[in-house]
């Protein structure tokens, strides 16, 4: 057993653990929930737009691969950010990982409380907060088998599912299906709702200090996580575009095979369970990264069994206070704009490295990405990131790293 007072933690982790905890980062209730939509945006360009979008995303991931080379460290962007450009912007950027990670975590909470049990939501989403920060509490291994388990769990379904519906339809039929374009397509509403499906491959290099040849590992994992990720997404998308307009496409087009489609319906909620525990694995880490900077006290950053068991108990318990609030439509704005915070970091630091006046190359198409969708969000999305990046700024101001 680990020294309970031991603040380095042990490298533990290998790359099934980093790609299962990037594919419950991933692929979670966007592709259960955001099919219906992308059909009525675009209609039988869904499955291309997922390609597109997977893309899109290629050079961000690969700059994060580049970074996790060269720092293999804990804190992912949070580090890049504090090598990079200094010690306040480090901060920055990791208090916002760690704000949004607790409003993320109540907000999918209560998501999946709401669809499980909706006369019971909030009782079922502390509870599930509460069991994830136990499972997490035992130590890292905990935390890693249980999102190693539910990836594995949601993927069955969901893999059975695309490669069942490919080889009924077929490969040409599936790229493009036989659904009419809408009279008023809304290709930039469309091609945000695909980016946002992908957001969440940068968690994997958050506990990059707890990885075993993390050099190599994360980026593998960052990489396997994206490229599995557009494949599923698009086969997928094009299985359910016949349904589209159900409830639940995806599980409406295997109807004739109730018991798929009572296994995909298992899938969404253990989808949902996931996120909630990539969220409770990687938040307390965001902590954890800060107090390991000098920023908060030094209790922070005690271990148990390679977890951090304070930052998980502080990290739990305000994501329970914010479930009992009731009220997170606003604040979801912090915790979606996050990701893209993570990725311009990634892909600015990723740039100075290279030298702001080299040839364009895979840096400047990744910022060119970000400022994509920075431009095209919506203004309480970008008021959010403004309100919670300035709260930072002023903490930088009146704090001092030790």
């Amino acid at each position: 057993m680990e020294n309970s007072d031991q603040s380095i933690p042990r490298r533990t982790l290998g790359s099934l653990d980093l790609t299962c905890l990037g594919w419950n980062s991933v692929i979670g209730s966007g592709i259960f929930l955001s099919q219906s939509s992308i059909a009525a945006c675009v209609g039988p360009y869904g499955p291309l737009l997922f390609l597109v979008g997977g893309f899109l995303c290629l050079p961000i991931a690969l700059c994060f691969a580049q970074l996790a080379q060269r720092y293999s460290g804990m804190g992912g962007s949070c580090l890049y950010a504090r090598e990079v450009f200094g010690v306040r912007t480090g901060f920055v950027v990791g208090w916002v990982m760690w704000l949004s990670g607790i409003i993320g975590g109540a907000s999918v909470a209560v998501g999946f409380a709401k669809y499980v049990a909706p006369t019971h939501g909030h009782s079922l989403a502390i509870a599930l907060t509460c069991l994830l920060a136990a499972v997490n509490l035992v130590g890292t291994l905990g935390g890693a088998w249980s999102n190693n388990l539910l990836a594995l769990l949601k993927l069955g379904p969901l893999l059975l599912a695309g490669l069942l519906g490919a080889i009924t339809l077929g490969p040409a039929a599936t790229l493009w299906p036989a659904t009419t374009l809408p009279p008023h397509p809304d290709w930039r509403l469309g091609l945000l709702l695909v980016l946002y499906t992908y957001s969440g491959f940068e968690e994997i290099a958050l506990p990059a200090g707890e990885a075993r040849d993390p050099q190599r590992t994360v980026p593998k994992a960052t990489l396997i996580v994206l490229i599995s990720s557009a494949l599923l997404y698009t086969v997928l998308q094009g299985v359910a575009s016949g349904t589209a307009t159900e409830d639940h496409p995806l599980q409406a087009a295997f109807a004739a095979t109730p018991w798929l489609a009572q296994a995909l319906a298992l899938a969404a909620i253990v989808s949902l369970a996931s996120v909630n525990a990539s969220i409770a694995f990687t938040t307390p880490r965001s902590l954890w990264t800060l107090a390991h900077h000098g920023w908060l006290p030094t209790p922070l950053l005690r271990l148990y069994r390679g977890a951090p068991s304070l930052a998980i108990l502080i990290s739990a318990s305000l994501t329970v206070c914010l479930i009992l609030a009731q009220n997170l439509d606003r604040l979801m704005a912090l915790s979606v704009l996050a990701s893209l915070l993570q990725h311009l970091a990634a892909t600015l630091s990723c740039w100075k490295l290279r030298g702001w006046l080299s040839w364009p190359g895979i840096p400047q198409l990744a910022v060119a990405v970000c400022l994509l969708l920075l431009c095209t969000s919506d203004r309480e999305l970008l008021i959010g990131m403004a309100v919670s990046l300035g709260i930072g700024v002023v903490i930088t101001l009146v704090m001092k790293p030790s």
